[in-house]
C-alpha cells in the first residue's frame, strides 16, 4: 500500500476512481474535474484506463439505427381507392377460394394413408373364420413354453411348396388348435388357394426336409398336446372329400436292412426305380462315397438286382430291398413280418420320458440293479438303493446326452428268457457301451425305442458310428479275401 501525503492528488484521485467505475456518468456531471485533469497530467507513470463516456455510447447506437433505417421501406398509408390496379398487382394478391363442393371432388382422387390402409387391411382380417385358435400364437405371448414348427402347405401349388410356413405354437395346445392356428395364418397371410373352413378337412404329416410327406407314419393324434410331439417339420395335408373317389395312388416299400422300410406314394407308375432309390438314400442320409454303390432287389426274388431305368410298370411287384452292391442280404423271410400300428405309434411317442428297471452287467462284480430312463432328450442310469447294499462298489447315477447315443442293439438271448441288449455312446475321443440284461420283451422294448430316437436325431455321433462300423467290416472281407486266396 502506498502512502501519500499531498491532500490535493488524493482527492482527485477519489473522483478519478468514482468516474471511471461508474457506468451512467453520473459522477463524471456532478464532480467538478478541473483540478483532475490539471494533477493527473503531472503524475508520472500512471497507467489508468478511462472508460468510454455515455455519450459516446449513445452516439454508436444512434448510428446502428441509422444503418439499419436504410434496410426498410416505409410507405404511408393511403385509401384503397386512391390505388391505381396495376400497383394492387404486387401488393396483396387475392386468392381464389373454390366452393365446398369442388374441394371434396379434389379429395375423392387424393392417396390413401398407410394407417387407412392398415386399418382396412384389419378390416379384412377381421373376416377369417379361424379367429378363435389366434390365442394359440405363441408369437404374442412372452414367457409362456412355446414351439417353432415349419409347416409345408400341400395345397399350394408345386414350385411353392417346397418353401414352409414357419409358425410359433403354444405347447400346451392340441394337435387340433394348432391345426386351427396354421389355418388362421395362412388365412390372414391372405395366402391362395383359399382354405376350407372346417379342420375336419386337415391333418398333420410329418414331414422330411425338403417338405415331402412321410408315409410311413399315420397323422398325428388331434387329441394329443403339441408338447408331445418333437417334431420341427410337419405338412398340412388335406383329406379325402367323402363322396368323392380319390385319386388312386400307388404305394411302393423299400426294405432298408436292419434299419426299417420306407413307403412312398407314387401317382405314375411310369416312375423309374432310380427316382425311388434317390428318395430313399435322400430320407435316409446315406452319403454315396467314390466306389460305393447301390441296387434294388425284388422282396421274394433275392440275389438278382433290378435294371435301375426300368419303370414299376414293367415289373410285377411293388416291395424292394436295398441293397449295396456285391453284398447279399440276409433271409428274406424277415421282411414279410407284418408291421402293427402300435409300432408306429410307438415310433411317434419315442422322445417321451419312460423308465425301465434293468440289471447293469459288469464283467468283475455281480449285476447292479439299476432304473434306465430313456427320452427324446437325454438316456439316464439311476441305480437302484437298497438296505443290505455296499457302499463300495455302489453304481453311480450317469446320464447321457441323446446326440452322444450311437447304436443300440440285442446282443444274446437267453433261454431263461432274458436278453442283453448294448448302448453305446461317444466319448471323446473314442466310443463306449453299457450292457444290460432284462427279459426279451423289455429289452426288445428298450432298443426298439432307442433305434427310432437315433432315426429321428440323426446324430454326428450315429453317423460316425455307422461310418466306423461300415470300415470296420470292409476291412474284415479283405482280410477274409487275402487269407482265402
Amino acid at each position: 500500500m502506498a502512502m501519500m501525503d499531498n491532500k490535493d492528488f488524493l482527492i482527485n484521485h477519489i473522483r478519478n476512481s468514482f468516474i471511471t467505475s461508474d457506468d451512467t456518468g453520473m459522477c463524471e456531471l456532478i464532480i467538478d474535474g478541473g483540478y483532475f485533469g490539471e494533477v493527473f497530467g503531472q503524475v508520472q507513470g500512471s497507467s489508468a484506463h478511462r472508460r468510454r463516456s455515455n455519450t459516446a455510447q449513445r452516439l454508436d447506437r444512434l448510428k446502428k439505427e441509422k444503418r439499419s433505417h436504410h434496410k426498410a421501406k416505409t410507405f404511408s398509408w393511403k385509401s384503397g381507392n386512391d390505388y391505381k390496379v396495376e400497383e394492387k398487382g404486387f401488393l396483396f394478391e387475392r386468392k381464389v377460394i373454390s366452393p365446398p363442393e369442388i374441394m371434396l371432388e379434389k379429395q375423392v382422387g387424393k392417396k390413401q394413408s398407410r394407417l387407412s390402409q392398415l386399418i382396412d387391411t384389419i378390416g379384412d382380417k377381421g373376416d377369417n373364420p379361424f379367429m378363435e385358435y389366434a390365442r394359440y400364437d405363441g408369437r404374442l405371448s412372452g414367457g409362456v413354453a412355446s414351439k417353432r414348427i415349419d409347416i409345408y402347405l400341400t395345397m399350394l401349388l408345386p414350385k411353392e411348396r417346397a418353401y414352409p410356413m414357419p409358425i410359433v405354437v403354444l405347447s400346451s395346445a392340441k394337435v387340433s388348435d394348432m391345426i386351427g392356428m396354421i389355418c388362421w395364418q395362412y388365412t390372414n397371410e391372405q395366402r391362395e388357394p383359399k382354405l376350407k373352413e372346417r379342420l375336419d378337412n386337415y391333418s398333420l404329416h410329418i414331414a422330411e426336409d425338403d417338405g415331402e410327406v412321410d408315409s410311413d407314419f399315420p397323422s398325428l393324434d388331434n387329441r394329443e398336446p403339441v408338447s408331445k410331439f418333437g417334431f420341427g417339420k410337419l405338412a398340412l395335408v388335406e383329406k379325402a372329400t367323402s363322396g368323392v373317389s380319390p385319386r388312386a395312388l400307388i404305394l411302393v416299400t423299400i426294405h432298408i436292412p436292419n434299419r426299417g422300410f420306407n413307403k412312398f406314394q407314387v401317382d405314375d407308375n411310369n416312375v423309374q426305380l432310380r427316382i425311388l432309390m434317390e428318395k430313399v438314400l435322400r430320407r435316409r442320409k446315406i452319403k454315396l462315397r467314390p466306389g460305393l454303390k447301390y441296387n434294388l432287389e425284388k422282396l421274394n426274388d433275392p440275389g438278382v438286382p433290378i435294371d435301375l431305368d426300368a419303370t414299376l410298370m414293367s415289373l410285377d411287384t411293388l416291395e424292394f430291398v436295398l441293397i449295396r452292391e456285391n453284398s447279399a442280404r440276409d433271409d428274406h423271410d424277415k421282411y414279410n413280418k407284418s408291421f402293427d400300428t402300435s409300432d408306429v405309434a410307438e415310433s411317434l411317442t419315442s422322445h417321451q420320458y419312460k423308465s425301465y428297471i434293468v440289471n447293469l452287467v459288469h464283467r468283475l462284480r455281480t449285476n447292479t440293479e439299476v432304473h434306465l430312463g430313456i427320452s427324446g432328450e437325454k438316456v439316464e442310469i439311476d441305480p437302484v438303493i437298497s438296505k443290505g447294499a455296499s457302499r463300495l462298489f455302489r453304481q453311480r447315477a450317469v446320464s447321457f446326452d441323446a446326440d452322444s447315443i450311437a447304436d443300440c442293439h440285442l446282443l444274446e438271448q437267453k433261454s431263461n428268457g432274458k436278453s442283453i441288449f448294448r448302448i453305446t455312446h461317444l466319448v471323446e475321443p473314442d466310443f463306449k457301451h453299457h450292457d444290460f440284461e432284462a427279459d426279451h420283451d423289455t429289452s426288445s422294448e428298450i432298443v426298439q425305442k432307442i433305434n427310432h430316437i437315433l432315426e429321428l436325431r440323426l446324430s454326428p455321433a450315429r453317423k460316425d458310428f455307422v461310418s466306423f462300423r461300415e470300415k470296420r467290416l470292409s476291412m474284415r472281407r479283405k482280410d477274409s479275401f487275402k487269407s482265402s486266396s
